[in-house]
């Protein structure tokens, strides 16, 4: 059971790095950090739970760690100075035969902050639904949101088990319990319950099969409140930031009519369609640490990508112990682009074109670098 339910896919969720220790798999979301594993064999475990408690310290990480069933390990943490949530009975089903069609939320983003306000009103959930939003990229076709009226669920797969990551309304337990998920690896609807919900899931039929406490520990001091990636596709926020690049650099795709955009004042566009690896390494290392260095202290980059999901991300946290730089600044088949909020600064990639255009004080920065990486720029436009 701990298993499935804490099994991790082989990339890490958005904006987060992924650790392990022996048996123990830390998630570290920049947020918090969150503890899985399975059953743990014979071991010295306040020495585990010790270094675990460290690696988070380290990242100034409150904890989330779950403990099915585990007394000893219950008292580990104890002893630690976690403090724990009131215990949750997991209840296992097979899946239903319900074929009709749920109404799932898809990409809509006003379906989700409704979801988000329901959400809001109620639990604790076993995943809160703005921690299962942000990496609903990653989990893909593994997700689902069901909003039903005022009431609402949220679900991943893990494995052969479809898992409940919060329900708004014991009313919906029938329905996801009486539904077949139509994948063909999925057997069991899994989740955790207590009062109501619990009783409700129980009518439906599900069983439970453990019981799951979750231990929490603080941070040494005030956490970051948001990851330091966040992925944009589908929302007001991504259509804004495009919105607003259209019209200022009048961006104009188009695979044989160059420059794409309307080179701005102080600018400089260098050839990068015949870099060897070397260079290749040179543009990106110049350009990150150009951007680093160019921005206000916790100020946040864009990355674009034309017809594709983008990311918005703080500079100062990834790369080193952080999850890695977002996006490429080569143009590998399609526009790239790095942008501040205020388009004051940043790199235009044109895949058609193979160039590399820099403006604002990004290229005071980095000029010089560039141009002995790289060569000459194949034009400029001066301020």
């Amino acid at each position: 059971m701990e298993e499935a339910l804490n099994r991790r896919p082989p990339l890490p969720p958005v904006g987060a790095v992924v650790d392990r220790d022996g048996p123990v798999v830390r998630t570290h979301y920049g947020t918090h950090g969150e503890v899985s594993h399975g059953p743990l064999p014979e071991c010295d475990l306040a020495a585990l739970v010790s270094r675990q408690v460290d690696a988070f310290a380290q990242r100034n990480e409150p904890v989330v760690w779950p403990v099915y069933g585990d007394a000893r390990l219950a008292g580990a943490l104890r002893a630690a100075g976690f403090t724990a949530e009131p215990d949750r009975a997991v209840l296992r089903g097979p899946i239903g035969t319900d074929t009709t069609t749920l109404p799932l939320v898809g990409h809509d983003w006003t379906g989700h902050q409704r979801v988000a306000e329901l959400a809001a009103k109620t639990g604790p959930h076993r995943r809160p639904f703005s921690e299962f939003l942000a990496d609903s990229a990653y989990l893909n076709q593994s997700a689902a949101v069901v909003l039903d009226g005022d009431r609402a669920a949220w679900l991943e797969r893990s494995g052969e088990l479809m898992v409940v990551g919060g329900v708004t309304d014991p009313r919906l337990a029938a329905t996801l319990a009486a539904h077949d998920w139509r994948h063909p690896e999925v057997r069991f609807l899994l989740v955790e319950a207590t009062g109501d919900l619990r009783d409700a899931f129980e009518a439906a039929g599900m069983r439970e099969v453990t019981t799951v406490t979750r231990y929490h520990l603080t941070s040494p001091g005030e956490p970051a409140r948001t990851r330091p990636v966040r992925r944009l596709f589908s929302e007001p926020e991504y259509d804004d930031i495009w919105a607003r690049f259209r019209e200022r650099f009048v961006f104009r795709p188009d695979t044989r009519e160059f420059p794409g955009i309307t080179e701005p004042a102080h600018s400089a566009t260098w050839h990068v369609g015949d870099l060897d690896d070397p260079q290749l390494d040179a543009l990106y290392d110049i350009v990150h640490k150009g951007l680093r260095e160019s921005v206000e202290p916790g100020e946040e980059l864009y990355w674009l990508d034309w017809q594709h999901v983008g990311y918005r991300f703080d500079p100062a946290r990834v790369d080193g112990a952080g999850p890695r730089w977002p996006g490429g600044v080569f143009p590998d088949g399609d526009y790239h682009i790095y942008l501040t909020g205020d388009l004051r600064l940043g790199t235009f990639g044109h895949p058609w074109e193979a160039t590399i255009c820099v403006f604002g004080d990004l290229l005071t920065r980095i000029d010089a670098e560039l141009s002995a990486a790289l060569g000459e720029p194949i034009r400029r436009s001066e301020p």
